[in-house]
C-alpha cells in the first residue's frame, strides 16, 4: 500500500494554489512593508511617552536594531495570520470535498483511504511549507532594502520553529476535519488559532505567576518573536513537547476516524 499517490498530490495542489498564492503574497507584502518603513518609526518610538515603558516591555521593550523590530511588529503579525492560513488549508482538505460535493466522484478512485489521507496531509505539509519559506524570503528582502545589519542565526531559528507552530495547527485541524460530521464550516478551525493566540498575548502581558501559566497551552510559547529574536532564548520544551505529542495523537485519530468515514453526500 503506497502512502503518497503524484497525481491526486498533483490535482489536490491544482485546486489551492491561487488561495495559497493570495494568503503567501499578501502576508509577504505586509512585511516587507513594515521592515520598510523601519527608519521612520525610529522617532516614533523616541517620541513614547514614559508612562508607556511598561507596556512595551511585554511586547521586549523598545527596539534598538532592526530585528528586534521585526519580532514585535512584523513577526507577531505573521504568526497570527499565518497560523489562520494553515488552520484553513488543514481542515479545508478534507472538509472541501464534503463541501463542494465532490468527494463521492473523488473517492470512488481506485486509491486506499491512508493514500488519499496521507496525500492530503502531505499537501498540506508543503502549502504551509512554501508559506513560510516565502515569507521568509521576503523578509530578508526587506532587511536588504533597509540595508541595516542583522544577526541571521536568531532570524532563521525562529523561521524553522515558527514554521513548526504552523505545521501543529495544519495537522490538528486537518485530524479534526476528520473527527467531525461532515459539512461543517470552517469558522471552528479558525477559532483554534486565534483564541490560542489571544492566550498567548495575555500570557506574555501579565505580570501574574498564574495567569502566566497560560504559555503553556499555546504552541505560540516556543516560537515566541520577542524571546528568539530580542533576548536569551531558550527554548520552551514543555509547550513544544505537549504540542507534537497531541499533533501525533489527532493525526492517528483522524485518520482512524477517515478510514470509517461515508462520503455519501
Amino acid at each position: 500500500m503506497k502512502l503518497f499517490d503524484g497525481t491526486l498530490l498533483a490535482m489536490e495542489l491544482r485546486r489551492s494554489y491561487k488561495g495559497v498564492l493570495i494568503w503567501t503574497l499578501a502576508i509577504s507584502a505586509s512585511l516587507v512593508m513594515v521592515i520598510a518603513i523601519y527608519p521612520l518609526v525610529i522617532d516614533m518610538y523616541a517620541a513614547i511617552p514614559p508612562e508607556f515603558y511598561d507596556l512595551m516591555a511585554a511586547f521586549g521593550g523598545i527596539p534598538d536594531t532592526i530585528v528586534e523590530y521585526y519580532a514585535t511588529e512584523g513577526a507577531m503579525m505573521l504568526q497570527l495570520f499565518g497560523s489562520l492560513f494553515a488552520a484553513l488549508q488543514g481542515f479545508g482538505a478534507i472538509n472541501r470535498d464534503e463541501r463542494e460535493k465532490t468527494a463521492e466522484s473523488l473517492y470512488s478512485l481506485p486509491l486506499s483511504r491512508m493514500t488519499f489521507y496521507c496525500t492530503k496531509l502531505l499537501r498540506v505539509t508543503l502549502e504551509v511549507v512554501f508559506l513560510c519559506g516565502v515569507t521568509a524570503l521576503f523578509s530578508y528582502i526587506g532587511f536588504l532594502i533597509i540595508d541595516e545589519p542583522i544577526d541571521y542565526p536568531p532570524f532563521i531559528l525562529f523561521s524553522v520553529l515558527n514554521t513548526l507552530v504552523f505545521l501543529v495547527f495544519a495537522w490538528l485541524c486537518f485530524a479534526m476535519a476528520a473527527l467531525l460530521k461532515p459539512n461543517q464550516k470552517p469558522m471552528a478551525a479558525i477559532a483554534i488559532p486565534f483564541v490560542l493566540y489571544v492566550i498567548y498575548t495575555i500570557a506574555m502581558m501579565t505580570q501574574n505567576e498564574v495567569l502566566d501559566l497560560l504559555k503553556y497551552i499555546t504552541p505560540f510559547t516556543f516560537a515566541d518573536p520577542v524571546e528568539i529574536l530580542k533576548t536569551d532564548f531558550q527554548l520552551e520544551w514543555i509547550s513544544m513537547t505537549v504540542f507534537l505529542g497531541l499533533t501525533v495523537f489527532g493525526t492517528v485519530a483522524g485518520w482512524k476516524a477517515f478510514a470509517r468515514r461515508e462520503f455519501t453526500i
